[in-house]
C-alpha cells in the first residue's frame, strides 16, 4: 500500500461524517431490574454525606464481588475506600503513598490518564517498555527502569490500550522487584470483567508478596455502563488503606450517597449478566479486528478491555500521528495516535481504536476501511 500521506481509493469527505473510534462507552445496558428498584426507592435513600470510606453496604458488596471474581479477600470494614470513579481512586492512592518528585514505573503503552495523574501531582513517570507484539513484562526491562527515586509501580490489567492481561509468571516478576526495592503497587483493574478467552483474571494482589503492598482500584463504569455515576473504589491492606481514606476525604468528602446504595445492588447481579457482557464485546472485537486486517493493517488481539492497538507499518506510516491523520482524511475514521500512550516513541506506528460502540457504527467503520484496502 502507498505511504500514509497519500490516500488510496476514494476519500470520505466531512459531509459524510466521522466514525469516532477514539473513546468507548459501555454498550451493554445497566441491569434493568436493579435500576428500576433504585428509581422506585430513590426518595427514601440516604441523601446526606456518607462516611469518608463509603457506606458499609457498598463496601461489603465490593468485597464480595472481589472474592467471587478475582479470588481476592478484602476486609470490607478496613480494606475498602469508596471513591469518585477509578480516577478518584488513583489520585487518592497516589496522594496517600507518595511524595513530590517520587518516581513511578509505568508500563508502555500505558493508560494516558495514569501519566496525567502523575504529572498533576508532580510525580515522575518512569517508563518500562513492554515487549511487543504481546506487550509482555520482562524482568530485564523492569529492573533496568528502577531508579533511586522509584517508589511505586502502576499496573493495568487488562491494559488500556493494549488489552493485555498479565500472567501469574509476569506478576511474580513484579512481586520480586517490588520486594527488592520496597515499592507500592497500584493495580488498575477497571476492565477485569471485560475479558476474552478461557483464562481467569489474575489479580496482582493474589500473587507472591504483592498482597501486602498492592492497592487495587476499579469502578462500576466499564462493567455496568454507568460512567456518570462516578463510583469507584480502592482496596488493600489496612496500613495502606488508612492514608487513602484520608486522601479521599480531603479530595471530595465522599462519593454520592444514594448511588452507593443502588450500586451495592448492582454489584450483586448474577453470572448471566457477565456472560452477556463478555459475549457482546467479543463479537464487537472480532468485527473491528477483521475490518482492520482486511485493510492490510495489523491489529492486536486484546485479551480484555474494549480497545485495539493497530500497527500501521504496512502503510509506510512514520508515526501513529501520521497513521491517524491518514485514517481521518482517507476514510473519516478517528483514532488515537499511539504516541499518546508512550513517553518515548513506540517501535511501531500504532493507533488505538475502541470497539465499545453500537454494531451499526462498527459496521460503518469496517465498510470505510474496506475502501482503503
Amino acid at each position: 500500500m502507498a505511504k500514509a500521506t497519500s490516500a488510496p481509493g476514494p476519500s470520505v469527505g466531512t459531509d459524510v461524517g466521522v466514525v469516532d473510534l477514539r473513546q468507548g462507552l459501555g454498550q451493554v445496558p445497566p441491569p434493568a431490574a436493579v435500576l428500576a428498584e433504585g428509581a422506585r426507592r430513590f426518595g427514601e435513600l440516604g441523601h446526606s454525606y456518607s462516611p469518608a470510606e463509603g457506606l458499609p453496604v457498598f463496601r461489603a458488596a465490593v468485597a464480595d464481588k472481589l472474592q467471587r471474581h478475582s479470588n481476592l479477600s478484602v476486609d470490607p470494614a478496613t480494606g475498602v475506600v469508596t471513591t469518585v470513579g477509578a480516577t478518584g481512586a488513583l489520585i487518592a492512592a497516589l496522594m496517600a503513598t507518595l511524595n513530590t518528585a517520587d518516581g513511578v514505573l509505568l508500563f508502555e503503552p500505558f493508560d494516558d490518564r495514569h501519566r496525567t495523574a502523575l504529572e498533576t501531582l508532580d510525580l515522575r513517570p518512569e517508563p518500562v517498555r513492554l515487549t511487543a507484539p504481546r506487550f509482555e513484562i520482562t524482568a530485564e526491562s523492569l529492573r533496568a527502569a528502577v531508579t533511586g527515586r522509584t517508589r511505586a509501580i502502576i499496573l493495568s490489567t487488562p491494559g488500556n490500550p493494549s488489552g493485555r492481561r498479565y500472567t501469574e509468571a509476569e506478576l511474580r516478576i513484579v512481586s520480586a522487584i517490588a520486594d527488592e526495592h520496597d515499592l507500592v503497587v497500584i493495580s488498575d483493574e477497571a476492565f477485569a470483567d471485560i475479558a476474552f478467552g478461557a483464562a481467569a483474571h489474575v489479580a496482582p494482589a493474589t500473587v507472591g508478596g504483592l498482597g501486602n503492598r498492592t492497592l487495587t482500584i476499579s469502578a462500576l463504569s466499564p462493567t455496568f455502563s454507568l460512567p456518570g455515576w462516578r463510583l469507584g473504589y480502592v482496596c488493600g491492606p489496612e496500613p495502606l488503606i488508612g492514608p487513602v481514606k484520608v486522601a479521599a476525604d480531603a479530595l471530595v468528602g465522599c462519593a454520592p450517597t444514594p448511588l452507593q446504595e443502588i450500586g451495592a445492588k448492582v454489584l450483586t447481579v448474577g453470572e448471566e449478566y457477565y456472560n452477556e457482557l463478555r459475549g457482546c464485546y467479543a463479537a464487537k472485537r472480532r468485527l473491528l479486528i477483521d475490518g482492520f486486517r482486511a485493510a492490510g493493517l495489523a491489529p492486536n488481539e486484546p485479551e480484555g478491555s474494549w480497545f485495539l492497538l493497530v500497527d500501521c507499518s504496512r502503510w509506510g506510516a512514520a508515526s501513529g500521528a501520521e497513521a491517524a491523520e491518514f485514517l481521518l482524511r482517507g476514510s473519516g475514521i478517528a483514532t488515537v495516535p499511539g504516541e499518546t500512550f508512550y513517553l518515548n516513541p513506540p517501535e511501531h506506528p500504532y493507533v488505538r481504536a475502541s470497539f465499545a460502540l453500537p454494531d451499526e457504527v462498527l459496521a460503518d467503520a469496517v465498510d470505510r476501511l474496506a475502501r482503503l484496502s
